[in-house]
Order: structure tokens, then sequence, then C-alpha cells
């Protein structure tokens, strides 16, 4: 159960939570703030960038853990489960704070940042992504898992955050307080699951390289041979 909950649960939990919102967004329109529906908004596109990441197509793990390995693209330094507290805790954090009426300036103020950074990673991915396979003579496109959601949802995510700031005038407290915060959920949501988790024996396993399944073989390596 724990295991399928890892590879999947997760993700089925994070439509239920964006349903649960896109819901409450309808019913109280009105009624909720700017930075509440924001906040609402976050949880969702997060949702779209994590099934973009791991299911349709998947294979952000592969072009993450690209450095490794062959063998250990699968599950070093990036496994399911570090992954999941990555982009779960957030999700979890954020609903909660949506829930709560707590969703505040401060993280409002981080997650502009995390929206804005979230785009210029995804178009660097998909830049080094498409130069690592053409040094092996395969064409794979400027793509990297993620990217379609970075531009359509992460970007313009930033920019609403970016408006509704320009709009309530941005205080000093609000930047200092959001790169505080957005520190110590990078701490807290990535370096330390990886830190702390990240095993080359890890039993985690991503079972496929997603995008990139279609020039890799069964070990790993980037082959141009698609007939294994």
């Amino acid at each position: 159960m724990w295991n399928w909950f890892v590879a999947w649960g997760w993700l089925y939990c994070m439509i239920i939570m964006s349903v649960i919102l896109t819901v409450q967004m309808i019913v109280h329109w009105k009624e909720w703030d700017g930075l509440t529906k924001l906040g609402a908004f976050t949880v969702i596109v997060l949702t779209f960038h994590v099934w973009e990441e791991w299911v349709i197509p998947g294979g952000f793990h592969y072009i993450y853990n690209i450095d490794s390995a062959a063998a250990l693209r699968s599950r070093y330094p990036m496994s399911q489960i570090t992954d999941m507290i990555t982009n779960f805790g957030g999700a979890v954090i954020w609903f909660i704070l949506v829930e709560i009426k707590k969703y505040g300036r401060k993280m409002s103020f981080a997650v502009m940042i995390f929206s804005y950074f979230e785009f210029i990673i995804h178009m660097y991915l998909a830049h080094h992504s498409m130069n690592v396979f053409a040094e092996q003579g395969i064409y794979t496109g400027f793509y990297a898992p993620g990217m379609i959601t970075a531009i359509c949802c992460w970007l313009p995510l930033g920019i609403g955050y970016t408006v509704w700031f320009v709009k309530n005038k941005v205080k000093l407290s609000d930047v200092l307080g959001g790169v505080i915060i957005l520190a110590a959920l990078t701490i807290l949501l990535v370096n330390m699951p990886e830190k702390v988790l990240k095993s080359e024996d890890s039993p985690y396993v991503f079972d496929n390289a997603g995008w990139y399944e279609t020039w890799v073989d069964e070990n790993g390596n980037i082959t141009e041979d698609t007939d294994f």
C-alpha cells in the first residue's frame, strides 16, 4: 500500500485537493480575497505540473538524474519518494493555508519567486536535455518534462502574483519574509529529503523514462536503437 501511495496515491490526492479548491473558488469567488484565490491556483498548477513530470509524458527524473551513472537514473539522486515529498509536501502546506485562510503575503511572495524559478529551470532543462541527446546524434526537440506547464501555468501564475503585489504595494517584510520562507521550504522539502533518503539502492524506482523512453535502453543508457 505504501509503495503504491509513493508511486501513484499522492498524485491522485493532488487531483482531489485541486477539485476541492476549484469547487470552493466557484462557490466563494466573491468572498475570497486575491491571495486566497492565488493560493488555490498554486495547488492546481502544481497538480498539472507533477502529472506532466511524472505521467504525461513523465521522465523528469531522468534528466534530473542525468549526471548519475546510467543504471541509477531511475532512482538517484531523485527517487519517487524524494520527489513525492518535495511536491506533495508543498501542496499540502499550501492547501492547508488556503483552507484556514492563512495564505498570506509572505508565502505569496515566496511562491511568486518560485513560479518564475520553475519557468527558468524548465527552460534550462529543455535546452540541456536537447544538448545531452544531441551529443549522441539524437534530436529530441526543445523539451523536458514539466516545460509545458512551466510556460502555460507557472509563468502566468507568477505574473498574477506580480500584478497583485504591484496593485497592493509590495512591502520590505514581504520580500524578506518571502525569501526566508522559500529558503526554508527548499531546505525542508528538497535538500533534506535528498540528503537523507537518496540511495543507489532505493526501492522507490521510476519504472520508465517517460518522454525519454524512445531513446533509452533498459539499462538507462542513451541509444539510437529503438528496437530493444
